[in-house]
């Protein structure tokens, strides 16, 4: 690194209320965090800390970055006791409830006012709105490639050019890629260790430069933020459960209840899909899907359909694979195979498929993955679309003037109702959170090709598939592990897993503690899945997880505490020590399924 010229690397950085507080709405509708004490998202302390390893490396320069009230000072702050040389804090009442897409303009503005930075970083997300949007909306505005989430980052020089190199945690697959250098690279989770400095170690604003919109060229109010809160409520129970203490002989009965449950699911329901021929006029609603032979894939579809219904208008499915019949079957009226899958080229020629249109779609939708993510993050940009990110669920509702869409996400222990305003809706939906249509009949449908380039400024240069990244979503029986089960406990439950067939999954607690793998978690940062049966144990039951389990048809819970969330969010709770539990359940089932 000593022949190079040093970086300049800015890392967006932000101030969020603790993980489990309950906002409420303003006298504007704004979600109001003034009463709420603040910290650092908890995403953005890994972005700091490569950032700050990256510049040290190189004898470089990192500038933190942060958008929001006066007290928002104290994130740079903290940023630059961790290693950051200086901050930039956009801060400014005409910015104060801005969504994603007009914070994304103000933090590239500001990053603007900086020269050309080497390279942004941002955490891959954020613990008060999860919308993982804001590091590629940046990389659009700024014309730059974008890559993450990261979970290993360096430099080197090839063919005399400075490049990035870095591990990506895809949820398939894990890739090794290179990037040209300027970028924007997000950071995921489990990178590294959190950026911390104690406040009494942080250094006064004195290395802080403010700057208001009038600073910013480029940049918007909140006003002109396409999406709004429409309501914040906690969280209805949406099941009846049946608790049992922990006699032995509950064992025996808990399985009785599991039986009758599952006799339900033996009469296939009638597809709640319209019939008919493909309808190929009203309002159009596009659903983006990379993996078209997915059962998220199906769910989208069955979602997108359902909202076509309810507005007289159609669905064209955007998919790298022509499976006609199948997608069909799902929900759509039309197909749009595209050549490539380059996010940022494909973001492009979207756009331009858009503009090519009478009236541009109605409704933009796909699911949650990285993929997902950045290409609706970059097309929101495009199309200056309001963007809904990790929804639970959609609905439409009639207005005065207009029809609603309207997403459902966590935030904190709350949940939110938002719409989108505006020409076009944009949702990054967890499909394991939606309903899954049975199948109609297939029908003969059309398609067109959409020519993508090629994406120059990425090369994947090595790729290591998990080949059982998606068991945990195909299984009926799924053994969910919490943080009150010990790594060393794990062999008990291997005997009841062979007896029910099933896949283990976990909460992030214990993926975090390195004891299961990230492609076992569930929950609003992880997979949502859907099995016929979810074995809750050792988990208290945090919103965040059970949203992930929220279409599972029968979820047991074991757990010592009776006073436990999770008990309210089950169908068949056992208040029990989890070792005395799972013994008793692996004894009767070997009797029972012998």
């Amino acid at each position: 690194m000593a022949d190079e010229q040093p970086l300049h690397i800015a890392v967006l950085v932000k101030q969020v209320p603790p993980y489990d507080s309950s906002p409420a709405l303003d006298s504007r509708r704004r979600i109001d965090r003034t009463s709420l004490p603040a910290e650092m998202n908890a995403w953005c302390r890994r972005a700091v800390t490569r950032a700050v390893e990256l510049g040290r490396a190189c004898g470089g320069r990192v500038t933190a970055v942060t958008l929001g009230p006066p007290r928002a000072v104290d994130v740079l702050r903290e940023a630059i006791a961790c290693g950051a040389d200086d901050g930039l804090h956009v801060s400014d009442p005409a910015l104060a409830g801005a969504d994603c897409l007009v914070t994304a303009h103000a933090l590239a503005a500001a990053v603007r006012t900086q020269g050309a930075p080497d390279l942004v970083v941002a955490g891959r997300s954020s613990t008060d709105g999860s919308t993982s949007a804001i590091g590629p909306m940046t990389a659009e505005l700024l014309g730059l490639p974008f890559i993450g989430p990261v979970l290993d980052v360096g430099l080197r020089m090839a063919g005399g050019t400075r490049r990035l190199v870095a591990v990506l945690q895809r949820e398939d697959a894990v890739e090794e890629v290179e990037a040209e250098l300027p970028a924007v690279i997000s950071v995921a989770e489990r990178s590294c260790a959190a950026a911390k400095a104690a406040p009494e170690n942080w250094p006064s604003s004195a290395a802080v430069t403010t700057l208001s919109l009038t600073g910013l060229p480029g940049a918007r109010a909140a006003a002109a933020s396409p999406t709004t809160v429409l309501a914040v409520h906690t969280i209805r129970q949406g099941r009846r459960p049946e608790l049992l203490t922990g006699d032995p002989d509950d064992a025996g009965r808990v399985l009785e209840l599991i039986d009758q449950r599952a006799a339900r699911l033996d009469v296939a329901p009638a597809s709640t899909l319209p019939p008919g021929p493909p309808r190929l006029s009203g309002p159009l609603i596009l659903a983006v899907t990379g993996a078209p032979r997915s059962v998220g894939a199906r769910a989208l579809l069955g979602a997108a359909a359902g909202i076509a219904a309810r507005t007289d208008g159609h669905v064209v499915v955007a998919t790298p694979h022509a499976d006609l019949a199948r997608l069909s079957a799902a929900g759509a009226d039309d197909a749009l195979v595209f050549t490539d899958s380059g996010p940022r080229s494909l973001a492009r020629a979207l756009t331009d498929w858009a503009a090519s249109r009478p009236e541009p779609p109605w409704a933009v939708l796909s699911g949650s993955t990285a993929w997902d993510r950045e290409v609706l993050a970059r097309l929101a940009v495009r199309l200056d679309g309001g963007l809904m990110s990790d929804l639970t669920s959609l609905r439409t509702q009639e207005a005065a003037e207009s029809t609603l869409l309207i997403g459902t996400k966590p935030t904190g222990s709350a949940l939110a109702d938002i719409t989108a305003v505006g020409r076009t809706r944009i949702a990054t939906v967890h499909t394991g959170c939606l309903p899954l249509p049975a199948p109609r009949a297939a029908r003969s449908i059309t398609h067109r090709t959409l020519d993508v380039a090629e994406e120059p400024a990425v090369r994947v240069l090595h790729r290591t598939p998990r080949g059982d990244h998606d068991a945990v979503e195909r299984a009926h029986v799924v053994i969910g592990v919490g943080a009150g089960v010990p790594k060393e406990g794990y062999g008990e439950l291997d005997g009841l897993r062979d007896l029910l067939d099933a896949e283990f999954a976990a909460t992030r607690k214990v993926t975090d503690a390195g004891m299961q793998a990230h492609d076992r978690q569930v929950g609003i940062t992880g997979r949502s899945i859907a099995p016929r049966l979810y074995l809750a144990i050792g988990i208290s039951g945090s919103r965040d997880h059970l949203v992930g389990v929220a279409r599972a048809h029968t979820i047991v819970a074991i757990n010592h505490d009776p006073d436990a969330p999770v008990f309210d969010q089950c169908d068949i709770g056992l208040v029990a020590d989890w070792r005395d539990a799972v013994r008793a359940l692996t004894r009767a089932a070997a009797e029972r399924w012998r």
